[in-house]
């Protein structure tokens, strides 16, 4: 696994911080189901002070983007089939987002985005 090349310098009115990548990083780790990749930025956060809390929350928000198509996808299927597969309740990670139920059943995307759940 290489590493990824990292911005020679921020400016100082981003918020894209090295820390801030690596929170990324961890998001994406999850998202592509790569344990290395999460080892080493899980690694890499740690060494920049990233707190723990910080990288649960990249971690749960990365989980909840990636099973929401998933599980849609399942309610679709129960839909148009009239069958019980989706036995949970729909993944909206942010109401009104790309991921979202409601996203799943325009016919244009609702958000533009995905936003932060606070």
């Amino acid at each position: 696994m290489g590493k990824s090349k990292k911005p020679d310098s921020v400016s100082h009115s981003s918020i894209f911080t090295p820390a801030v990548a690596e929170l990324v990083a961890i998001g994406a780790a999850i998202g592509a189901n790569c344990e290395p990749c999460f080892k080493y930025h899980y690694n890499e956060a740690r060494k920049l002070g990233v707190s723990r809390e910080d990288m649960i929350q990249a971690v749960e928000l990365a989980d909840r983007v990636k099973r929401a198509p998933a599980q849609n996808m399942r309610v679709l299927a129960d839909n148009i089939l009239g069958s019980d597969l989706a036995t949970e309740t729909p993944v909206d990670p942010n109401p009104g987002s790309c991921c979202s139920t409601e996203a799943s059943k325009a016919s244009k995307p609702v958000g533009r985005k995905c936003r932060r759940r606070d």
